[in-house]
């Protein structure tokens, strides 16, 4: 049985490699990505290592050809790119005879959920539906990483963490764990059909982040919080990395409209293993240390 994975060369791809390998031989994974010359570790190790780009679909089509499961993950673009960009690699994956599609989605899918991420998820997601290959919907929450590694070590260094998603709550999740969830999805049998929810083992607000980063680091922070819907809007066209802040300020807003209140305990039902706490990636991101 041969599986691919996309976007191989990505934080969530290489996790999802080294995960696979746990589950299956080396000799088993393709690994695809528009920079091979990236993944010589991998190539190493056994895996077949290809190029393929999501805005090439003749590429797709060679890179997916003897496969029988592939994992798409989602890519970094938005809107229509991005949904180009998954049709293709849907559309390729068909073509190419693979049966079985497990796809990394997003939590809280619901037509009113404002975060500028669902509907690219919502899209995608009615494709697998209606592709006929077999599909598994790994939605996953947000990560935890970014509270250990970014949000978390600011707050302590300036005393405050602001947030506009009030006291809604989501259920932070490693990224490990959800890459982990993916691999084990696509190269075990019995997960066709499934929608899951990839999550932490807790539903946490922001507050509580903050409080649990003040406790484990000492210091002491403040939660400024606003639940002012023009708050941010004069900053909304600027940009933070590939999104701006309205589109950053969508994804607080729903949380705060509890569209991210979402807890399961699927990462242990696939994997065997219980995801990991926040406490416990932001003590491996040495907060507190």
């Amino acid at each position: 049985m041969s599986i691919v994975i996309t976007g191989a060369s990505g934080e969530f791809g290489r996790l999802a490699a080294a995960s696979i390998l746990e589950v299956v031989p080396a000799e088993d994974v393709i690994l695809v990505s528009r920079s091979p010359e990236g993944l010589d570790e991998f190539r190493e190790k056994g895996m077949d290592v290809r190029y393929g780009d999501f805005d090439e679909p003749e590429s797709l089509l060679k890179a997916f050809a003897g496969a029988e499961r592939a994992l798409i993950i989602s890519t970094v673009s938005v809107g229509e790119q991005r949904r180009l960009q998954h049709s293709n690699a849907i559309e390729a994956a068909k073509e190419s005879g693979i049966r079985q599609v497990a796809y990394t989605s997003s939590v809280g899918i619901h037509p009113r959920n404002p975060s500028f991420i669902i509907p690219d998820h919502r899209f995608t997601e009615e494709l697998l539906r209606n592709c006929g290959m077999e599909a598994t919907i790994l939605r996953m929450s947000g990560y935890a990483d970014i509270l250990a590694n970014a949000i978390a070590p600011q707050a302590i260094e300036t005393g405050q963490w602001i947030s506009h998603s009030g006291d809604g709550c989501l259920g932070v999740v490693a990224k490990q764990d959800c890459a982990r969830a993916a691999a084990y999805a696509i190269a075990n049998d019995g997960h066709a059909g499934a929608v899951y929810e990839i999550t932490g083992p807790e539903l946490l607000s922001h507050r509580d982040a903050a409080a649990l980063a003040s406790q484990m680091s000492g210091k002491p922070i403040e939660y400024v919080t606003s639940d002012d819907e023009d708050d941010g809007k004069d900053q909304a066209d600027t940009w933070i990395g590939p999104f701006t802040m309205a589109d950053l300020l969508s994804s607080e807003h729903a949380i705060r409209d509890g569209y991210s209140a979402i807890c399961s305990h699927h990462v242990k039902m696939i994997t065997g293993r219980q995801a990991l706490s926040l406490r416990e990636v932001y003590a491996a991101a040495g907060i507190g240390a």
